[in-house]
Parts: C-alpha cells; sequence; structure tokens
C-alpha cells in the first residue's frame, strides 16, 4: 500500500489515572511547579520526556547559574534554594558557587520530587491533549507501556516549547518581531584533565588576544582570539564566533565550553535540531583541536562529556494575560500580581551570527515578573513557567535563566495547589493569598531590597 496523502486511523487508548495536577516537563520549573503543588495536598504527575529530570542543567550541561540577586542579595530560595544546599552538602557544589555536579543535581532533583511524593514518568512523550472549550481535560502520552491517557483538573506546561499550550490550540509566538527567528543554540562541553595554572600562565602571558581572564570562584576565560582568527583561515574553525570562551567545573581540572553557535534553526523543527546536534557537535571538536594543539596546559586534555541534547534558548512564547516587555525587564518595574524577580541582563545570542546584545537592567535593581504572564489567554485550568513564558523576544532573554526559571515554576504550582483546593479556574486564584503562602515557604516575593512602586 503506498500512502500518498494524510493518513488517519482510529484507536482504542486507555485512561490511566486521573490528577488534580499533571506537570509535563522535568526541567527546573517542572520539578519546583510539580513539587509545589504535591505541597498544597495536590496529587501531582510530573512528565519528562527524556532519562532525568533537571532540563537543560543536566542534560544540555548549561551552566553555571546566571546570577539572581541584586545588592548581593537573592531573589531566588524557596525549593531552588533548598536544592542547591543539597548539592552542597554533597560535594556537588561549594558554598556560594553557582557551579554544580550534574550527576549531584540529577540524584538530588530525584530525591526531591520523592520527597514531595510527586509521581513521575521518565522517557513519557506528550503526543496530543483532549480539551473541551477552555480546559484541558486529559494528555495523550506515549512511553514502553505504549499510548496512554491520563487526566486531570489543572496542567502545568514547563516543556520550555509551550507544547501543551501549542498542542491545544492556545495561541504563541516564536521568535523575534521582525523575522520570527529564535536565539542561537549551543552545544555545551566538558574537557577533563587541565592542568588549569599552564592555561592560565599562558593566558595571562597573551592578554592582549583575551577579552577577561578570571580566577575567583570559578575560573573564567574568553578570548584565544589569535588562534581561532588562525584556525579560521585555515578553514578549521567553523563556527561564527570569534573567541573560545570556558569556565571551571567543582574541579580545577576540568572545564565547561560555552562556545558552539548553531544558528537559523528552529528548536521546534524536527529536521533542524536534527541538523543542529550534528553541527554543534562537529563545532565542538573543532574548538578542542584548537585548544589541544595550541595552548600549554592542554596538551593531554580531552572531551569527556558532551550535552545528550543541544542547548536551547528560545522556541515558542506563549500569549498570557499580559506580555512581559523589555522596558518592564529594563526600568525594573513592579507589579501588584509579582510572583518573582528578575536582575539579569537582555542576553540575546544573534539569531544570525556572532556576537548579540547584553544590556543591563538599572543598577541595583530588580524587575517583576507578574502571575499574569504565566496564565495563557485561551485557558481555564492551565498554567506555564519557565522559557515559555507571556514574554517579548527581549524580556525572554533576560528571564529564561534557570533560577528564575525554578522560581516561576514553584509560584504556579502554589497556584495550581490553591485552585485544586478550592475548585476554581486559575485565574480566580487570589494573588494576595498566593504571595503569602509562597513567602511562608521561603519564596522570595516582593522583596524590600529597593523601593517599590507598582505600575498598574
Amino acid at each position: 500500500m503506498t500512502i500518498e496523502s494524510d493518513f488517519q486511523y482510529e484507536t482504542t487508548i486507555p485512561v490511566t489515572a486521573h490528577y488534580e495536577t499533571i506537570v509535563i516537563g522535568g526541567g527546573w520549573a517542572g520539578v519546583t511547579a510539580a513539587c509545589a503543588s504535591a505541597r498544597k495536598g495536590a496529587k501531582t504527575l510530573l512528565i519528562e520526556k527524556s532519562n532525568c529530570l533537571g532540563g537543560n542543567a543536566t542534560q544540555a550541561l548549561v551552566g553555571p547559574f546566571m546570577p539572581f540577586s541584586v545588592k548581593d542579595k537573592p531573589l531566588v530560595k524557596g525549593i531552588f534554594q533548598d536544592i542547591r544546599d543539597d548539592v552542597v552538602l554533597r560535594e556537588g557544589a561549594s558554598g556560594e558557587s553557582r557551579g554544580f555536579d550534574v550527576e549531584i543535581l540529577k540524584q538530588v532533583l530525584n530525591e526531591t520530587v520523592e520527597k514531595y511524593d510527586v509521581e513521575l514518568l521518565l522517557h513519557t512523550a506528550l503526543i496530543d491533549v483532549v480539551k473541551e472549550g477552555r480546559t484541558v481535560k486529559g494528555a495523550l502520552i506515549h512511553n514502553k507501556s505504549g499510548l496512554q491517557l491520563v487526566t486531570a483538573d489543572y496542567f502545568i506546561d514547563t516543556s520550555g516549547d509551550a507544547d501543551l499550550v501549542h498542542l491545544a490550540g492556545g495561541q504563541y509566538v516564536v521568535g523575534r518581531k521582525e523575522d520570527g527567528l529564535t536565539q542561537a543554540m549551543t552545544k555545551m562541553f566538558k574537557i577533563a584533565n587541565v592542568n588549569m595554572d599552564e592555561v592560565i600562565q599562558y593566558c595571562q602571558s597573551n592578554s592582549e588576544h583575551f577579552m577577561f581572564i578570571e580566577d575567583e570562584e570559578l575560573v573564567s576565560i574568553a578570548g584565544f582570539k589569535d588562534l581561532v582568527k588562525e584556525y579560521k583561515n585555515k578553514g578549521e574553525f567553523p563556527l561564527p564566533q570569534d573567541y573560545i570562551f570556558f569556565v571551571s567545573t567543582n574541579r580545577r581540572d576540568e572545564v565547561l565550553v560555552n562556545t558552539t553557535r548553531v544558528v537559523l534553526k528552529s528548536g521546534i523543527s524536527g529536521s533542524d535540531i536534527t541538523a543542529a546536534e550534528l553541527e554543534s557537535l562537529n563545532q565542538a571538536h573543532a574548538v578542542m583541536n584548537v585548544l589541544k594543539n595550541e595552548v600549554p596546559g592542554m596538551e593531554r586534555a580531552y572531551i569527556s562529556t558532551t550535552g545528550s541534547h543541544i542547548g536551547i534558548r528560545e522556541t515558542r512564547r506563549i500569549v498570557g494575560d499580559y506580555v512581559l516587555t523589555r522596558d518592564d525587564v529594563l526600568y525594573a518595574r513592579k507589579f501588584h500580581d509579582a510572583i518573582t524577580h528578575g536582575a539579569y541582563p537582555i542576553d540575546i545570542h544573534n539569531p544570525k551570527g556572532e556576537g548579540g546584545e547584553l544590556t543591563d537592567i538599572k543598577e541595583n535593581e530588580y524587575y517583576d515578573i507578574p502571575y499574569r504572564s504565566l496564565v495563557p489567554v485561551d485557558f481555564d485550568n492551565v498554567l506555564v513557567a519557565g522559557r515559555c513564558l507571556s514574554a517579548t523576544h527581549s524580556a525572554h532573554s533576560s528571564a529564561r535563566i534557570q533560577a528564575t526559571c525554578a522560581a516561576m515554576g514553584e509560584a504556579v504550582g502554589t497556584a495550581a495547589g490553591i485552585a485544586s483546593e478550592q475548585k476554581i479556574s486559575v485565574r480566580e486564584v487570589d494573588l494576595s493569598s498566593l504571595q503569602k503562602y509562597l513567602h511562608e515557604h521561603g519564596h522570595i516575593v516582593k522583596p524590600d531590597y529597593v523601593e517599590r512602586v507598582e505600575v498598574t
């Protein structure tokens, strides 16, 4: 039989369970959302498509944590801080270091969802959704047990790509307004057996070819511009970048490289992601070749690990009850329905090539992320958290960092739990009660680090 047009088939799918909250996606936002929902007493299922929790932190090796403080005071604590503290206790990080051991973080995340009595399904993909009007009723999922339908009263989309909202027919936007292009992708990788002292000495002796050489909490080096130029001229550096950037991990003889850059590819296209994985791995080996051949201290080094998934910075962003804007971020605007806060710069990796934008917000200030930016306009029982929030391309580039995503997740998980208790829509959740509960559980809401003047 030759199939030459769209193919339709019918099948019977078992309904396997009902939950009060189902969370789609087990990255930082999903873990904290599921734990917060369960903490409120809601029967909660967390669905993750890969083999582990942690999202980009564990699968794409994205680290260290980008800054999330103002005036040396943290803007994110709560469940996120509890997990970080546990990682430190297990020697997976030191003190206030923003670095972390990926394998220890994986285990801590597993134990955290177990502690909160969250049901977990790994290796499970969201295939489709069932909805009635403005209410999502069920999630069609697939794993080694086959197709199944799981139902719930409330759903939280922490997929990073707004997969549930998309499949339910909800509104979303992709990329920047002028051409729909999204931020560049990056394959992170680790290099082991590095003699860091020799590397630093070499860099300092050739400092004119470097943007910065830091040896503080973490070693952080960006440069090697002369070597990159030389290898580009030989056709042996197939990257748009003109430098190499890496930071040390919690091991002195290991670095985490953040240099590869794949542009003009979409993170919501199967063929594009495949091409990006192939291209980025090729780039990683080209970077390793330069360092191994030319840099003292790297002669015996080797690539020890590459991200199992390329790091994707931006795909779909939902259309929510409020769209966080560039000006909201840069001018540090405050909102009555704030559920977390950010102070990270606008950080855009050029969708077309090298370079990008790094623009700081007002000095010693922070902006609010309003609850409304996590409520899709089309549904009454769906919330989102993480990088699929309702924001412009520019605002999203600040709010997408891991700590902020985790804080969003804890907030919406709590909101779903409250909604479940009271049998109300997600828009009917009393915001002052939500903020009070979060504050009582160590989540930072409306801190008095600066004077707060809320916009209407």
